[in-house]
């Protein structure tokens, strides 16, 4: 029992005290009573100190430690340091954050989002990116006006579809149409007007209608 006795740690003591200096990773503090410590900040102090903060310290022998900032000297930004890796769990719940001014997200060489659905709504939204890849099921886009500029577009689709109430096309150089076949119906005028006009057919050319204007 007397042995046991001899290993009983001694109690930490913790007081109050100034940061007034920094070296590295290690803090000069200035406690109430006027004694000075170079301390660490405490793996769980996530809040990193600065000079002039009031702070919570633990001494135990020849150790010590930051464990918590009680009060900032004056309004400044605060810093969370957490050394390694940091993994959030939340085994119920929700987690919202909340930010007046914005967020600032820097990834650093990537960023990875997994969701079983997202919802993002934006009054402007801008985005730069040097190479886009989008592969998906099924795409729907609405949008009362749509611009797009490109200095080359190729589009390769097995059958394409296309409604339009009006459309105009403008190609200011040549314009090339490869087509197995081609058909067009025009339910009213069909006008085709140039300097020249050549038709060409390997086998027979009708053309079929009441009247027939040439000249």
């Amino acid at each position: 029992m007397h042995e046991a006795l001899l290993f009983l740690d001694q109690p930490a003591i913790l007081r109050h005290a100034r940061i007034n200096a920094v070296d590295g990773e290690r803090f000069g503090v200035v406690s109430a009573e006027g004694h000075r410590y170079w301390l660490s900040p405490a793996l769980g102090c996530l809040l990193q100190p600065a000079i002039g903060d009031y702070v919570l310290i633990s001494l135990s022998g020849d150790q010590g430690y930051i464990l918590s900032v009680l009060e900032r000297s004056q309004a400044q930004s605060s810093e969370l340091r957490v050394p390694g890796d940091l993994y959030l769990n939340l085994p119920m719940g929700a987690l919202n954050i909340q930010a007046r001014n914005g967020i600032a997200l820097d990834a650093g060489p990537s960023l990875k989002v997994e969701a079983q659905s997202n919802s993002a709504r934006f009054s402007k939204s801008d985005i730069n990116v040097d190479r886009l890849s989008v592969t998906g099921v099924r795409c729907d886009s609405h949008w009362q006006e749509l611009n797009e500029h490109a200095e080359r577009l190729s589009q390769q689709v097995t059958r394409h579809d296309a409604q339009y109430g009006d459309s105009r096309r403008q190609v200011r150089g040549h314009e090339d149409l490869h087509a197995g076949s081609l058909r067009q119906r025009i339910a009213g005028d069909w006008s085709v007007r140039g300097e020249t006009l050549d038709l060409f057919a390997d086998v027979a050319v009708a053309i079929d209608a009441q009247r027939i204007k040439l000249g």
